[in-house]
């Protein structure tokens, strides 16, 4: 019997808080020094691009400031690039997989568990980090939200040709993309892939930083919840930041992420952890193998 291994990905397999706010903070100062805008003002135009699209992890959000209507279309062009390569800078030092992420990604793939991400995030920026992090050829599939449309203007040039050359490309075989009203906490994503997967939910594991979001899901169509306890520990000023820009309050993020209806089956101070859980099917697979993505996506293709 094939095992499933779906994972979160923002604070269980990186710590998203410590990584995207610093990036963002970084790059806002840059730009309230080179508009000549208080930094309140600016991030207070930024949370409104963000409210608006649904997410902090909109890519275009510099040209669809507010504040950039007083300014040329030369210089909001340099806004934009200032904007990408200061961001990536910081986002380079600090996105970083926990410690012993890949080697457990590796034991896992080794193992012959199959493993998907499911994700709340823009499905596009969740298959980027892992095409970074080095770590999307473990990922048979991920699943996320199908996010915004790429705008067709002058400032996205450049990410269309990148799109249609093949160079966002990753090595993960299949996508899911999925419209918010069937993100987690709704079940559907997990019911979709054990199904497409022929997984059996008994044979089913999910780990996730947020109880009620994560695991509360997936407990309830039998598959089994571990508590990535570790994914809520990040650092204050980067949690204040993010506060400052999202239309989120305080408190409903910790009822999002705190609140629980059901218990997880195991909590876990670590993702290497998992190596006590999960229990792999008998199969094992050379990962040192050349061809051992091929052989792996073999066993997805006669799950269909």
């Amino acid at each position: 019997m094939k095992t499933l291994l779906i994972t979160d990905l923002d604070n269980t397999l990186y710590n998203w808080v410590d990584y995207f706010a610093p990036s963002f903070r970084g790059m806002a100062k840059v730009l309230s020094r080179e508009m000549g805008v208080p930094i309140d003002v600016l991030l207070e135009d930024f949370k409104k691009v963000f409210a608006y699209r649904g997410s902090l992890e909109y890519s275009f959000a510099v040209q669809e400031l507010d504040i950039c209507k007083k300014f040329r279309s030369e210089e909001v062009k340099n806004f934009v690039d200032i904007a990408k390569t200061v961001f990536s800078m910081i986002r380079q030092k600090n996105l970083k997989p926990y410690d012993d992420v890949e080697n457990t990604l590796k034991w896992a793939t080794n193992s012959g568990v199959l493993i998907v991400g499911v994700t709340n995030a823009p499905v596009f920026h969740a298959e980027m980090r892992l095409k970074q992090l080095r770590i999307d050829k473990y990922f048979v599939g991920l699943a996320g939200w199908e996010g915004n449309e790429i705008p067709q203007d002058e400032y996205t040039q450049k990410i269309h040709q990148k799109f249609e050359t093949g160079k966002y490309n990753s090595r993960i075989n299949r996508m899911w993309s999925l419209p918010k009203e069937e993100l987690k906490p709704n079940p559907f994503a997990y019911l979709r892939i054990i199904y497409e997967l022929g997984i059996s939910h008994k044979t089913t594991y999910v780990i996730g930083d947020s109880i009620g979001k994560d695991l509360e899901p997936a407990i309830k169509i039998g598959a089994i919840g571990i508590w990535a306890k570790y994914g809520t520990e990040f650092r204050r000023e980067n949690f204040e930041t993010l506060l400052k820009i999202t239309n989120w309050s305080e408190e409903k993020i910790k009822n999002t992420y705190e609140a629980r209806t059901k218990e997880p089956h195991f909590v876990v101070n670590s993702f290497s952890e998992i190596r006590k859980i999960v229990k792999p099917q008998q199969l094992k697979l050379d990962f040192d193998d050349e061809n051992i993505i091929e052989r792996r996506n073999c066993i997805l293709k006669s799950n269909q």
